[in-house]
């Protein structure tokens, strides 16, 4: 595994420039959450429910969903049910030299509606290609000491980009695969879409609820067996999120921080972003500011 390093909650975590794992578990990271670089993954068994900012996917046998890590998302699995999948990650990194084809996969996320894309495997004949391609990526993974294993690794990834690239440029019609939705999906993706207008403000849940049309109490029920975690944690979590972008990326005092993501006070802010990170805000930034000195 090739990996360059960050910090996170104070500690030192490794975050992959390339990694391919085969897992049949239910470990997943229970919490919203974004990185940098980019996922794809490959449901060979049973189900999962992918939930992005204002997108939810319900995974299933030989879907593939790839996607930008940096986008704030989470992976919610449903009781007692399988979840049999190929995970992918890997950073800009593992590209150092431009590759047109990685260029190209980069540039269909950046001009899809969304920044994560799902397919379907469907045709024998394209399911034994990729297949085939999973197959080579994890069996290199394996051997670390063979000669010009990364080289090897950065060929296979770039096929397996290219498969992808071809599925979703195919004159093969996957609409009725991909954007047919049950009413629920629908209903959680509208529920989303409303708490993403309001995150960042003082919000109430009686405005909300009555909005969607919706007795709060059950809103609350059906956010929390949906979602796995309460309407008011999901918006913490957007609040941390928007946080840690704004005082990595901006010179954005923590006051200004506190009140453009919602916070009454600077106070509150830093109490519970302490509580969250185990580390105030400023200790935050000026982590993240030494470590481009590294």
């Amino acid at each position: 595994m090739l990996v360059q390093k960050i910090n996170k909650k104070r500690q030192q975590v490794d975050v992959p420039d390339f990694t391919i794992q085969h897992k049949n578990d239910n470990k997943t990271i229970r919490d919203f959450h974004a990185h940098p670089g980019y996922e794809i993954v490959w449901v060979r068994n049973g189900e999962a429910k992918f939930i992005f900012e204002e997108k939810v996917y319900h995974l299933r046998k030989d879907d593939v969903l790839f996607f930008r890590s940096s986008a704030f998302h989470r992976v919610r699995l449903l009781e007692e049910t399988p979840y049999d999948r190929v995970m992918i990650m890997f950073t800009d990194a593992f590209y150092p030299l431009e590759q047109p084809i990685f260029t190209a996969f980069k540039q269909l996320l950046d001009h899809s509606n969304f920044p994560h894309r799902l397919l379907h495997l469907k045709r024998q004949w394209h399911d034994e290609t990729f297949h085939h391609i999973i197959h080579q990526l994890l069996k290199e993974d394996m051997n670390q000491h063979k000669w010009q294993q990364k080289n090897a690794l950065n060929l296979y990834l770039t096929e397996l980009l290219l498969f992808l690239g071809r599925e979703v440029h195919t004159t093969y019609d996957h609409s009725s695969e991909i954007t047919a939705k049950c009413n629920e999906i629908r209903l959680q993706e509208r529920i989303l879409r409303e708490i993403n207008l309001v995150w960042d403000t003082s919000w109430q849940l009686n405005e909300l609820a009555d909005k969607l049309h919706f007795n709060k109490y059950y809103l609350c029920h059906f956010f929390k067996k949906e979602f796995g975690l309460t309407i008011h944690q999901y918006i913490l979590e957007r609040r941390m999120y928007e946080a840690k972008k704004l005082l990595v990326e901006t010179n954005m005092p923590v006051t200004d921080i506190a009140a453009k993501i919602g916070f009454s006070t600077s106070s509150n802010f830093i109490r519970c972003f302490k509580q969250y990170l185990q580390i105030t805000p400023k200790q935050y930034r000026e982590e993240k500011r030494r470590e481009w000195f590294l």
